[in-house]
């Protein structure tokens, strides 16, 4: 299906699940045409009793999407917040699991888990303690209370805000609006490795802004946005007119170089108007760190000699039988 459907504007796909969208009336009609020729061309019917047509909002892939953005769906959340108490790691894994799935509205939901996750060790005796009942309860009321995110819009100004801390890194990618006003599209954060956790601190916050250009990789690459940073340091070294200091670590000269394949404006910001990013690093979830074994690899190649000279196509232009007509 998701070939067949590939290349109509404002229709998304997943199984047999069609979404038509449109930014006014009249968009959406030529964008349901669309959608249903092309099903017609491919030998495809719909049913009308399964269909939904000019709905101000629909649940999709536990989601509700409506024109102000993405909200979550109340079946999901009251499935989520009427859950039991876990009596074991399976059932609480099943728990995580579910409140991971809506991990994007809530910026520091890794440090309500903390005690949760501590359970999942390996090595760790299974009991349900006072922190863990205090945390599971809490989760809930951030899931109840988390707020709603944006649509993406492209004709809007891109913001992505960045910090980390000893043991975690955080990104909030946001769009400033005409009054501006910023609203999140989403947030992202990760725990650090052990190798990461030995980083200097501008380090760490530099390995944060890579770790949220790389996250939000498919809105931010090819289109100019704001970076926000709490580590004033960083704006000399990643900004567009100091460079790269020569004494600076391997590291981060190499950051810097994939860096430059973006366009950005690197601002600080203090950190007590961080919020967002700043509470993501430090309430970062939990990921399995594994070594891939790759290596990122920068190569330059000085040519002294040209391999050919324009005066040489020239000629062979004019000697040519094809390219001489």
């Amino acid at each position: 299906m998701d070939q067949i459907l590939c290349g109509l504007p404002g229709v998304q796909c997943y199984l047999d699940n069609i979404l038509v969208t449109g930014g006014n009336e009249e968009d959406h009609l030529k964008n349901l045409e669309a959608t249903l020729q092309r099903l017609e061309e491919y030998g495809l019917r719909v049913r009308k009793d399964k269909c939904a047509f000019f709905q101000p909002s629909v649940e999709y892939l536990g989601h509700i999407i409506d024109a102000t953005g993405l909200h979550k769906s109340p079946s999901k959340v009251k499935a989520i917040v009427e859950a039991p108490p876990p009596q074991n790691v399976s059932q609480l894994r099943s728990f995580l699991g579910l409140l991971n799935y809506y991990g994007r509205f809530i910026s520091q939901l890794a440090t309500l888990l903390k005690p949760l996750h501590e359970l999942l060790g390996q090595k760790k005796v299974w009991k349900w303690s006072d922190a863990c009942d205090v945390a599971f309860n809490k989760a809930k009321c951030a899931l109840l209370n988390a707020e709603a995110l944006t649509h993406f819009d492209p004709s809007l100004p891109l913001q992505l805000a960045c910090d980390a801390s000893p043991y975690g890194v955080g990104a909030v990618l946001s769009h400033v609006m005409p009054s501006g006003e910023e609203k999140p599209i989403a947030f992202a954060s990760r725990t650090l490795s052990t190798a990461e956790t030995n980083y200097a601190q501008i380090e760490r916050e530099a390995l944060g802004i890579v770790f949220g250009i790389r996250k939000f990789h498919q809105y931010l690459f090819g289109r100019k946005f704001t970076l926000l940073t709490d580590h004033r340091p960083l704006t000399a070294i990643f900004g567009p007119h100091s460079g790269i200091p020569p004494m600076a670590a391997s590291r981060m000269q190499r950051w810097a170089l994939w860096l430059s394949g973006h366009t950005y404006e690197i601002r600080y910001r203090k950190a007590t108007l961080y919020g967002n990013a700043d509470g993501l690093s430090r309430l970062p979830l939990p990921v399995k760190h594994q070594d891939s074994g790759q290596k990122e690899i920068f190569y330059f190649e000085q040519v002294e000699n040209r391999p050919i000279t324009a005066a040489q196509v020239k000629r062979a232009t004019r000697v040519d039988p094809v390219l001489s007509q």
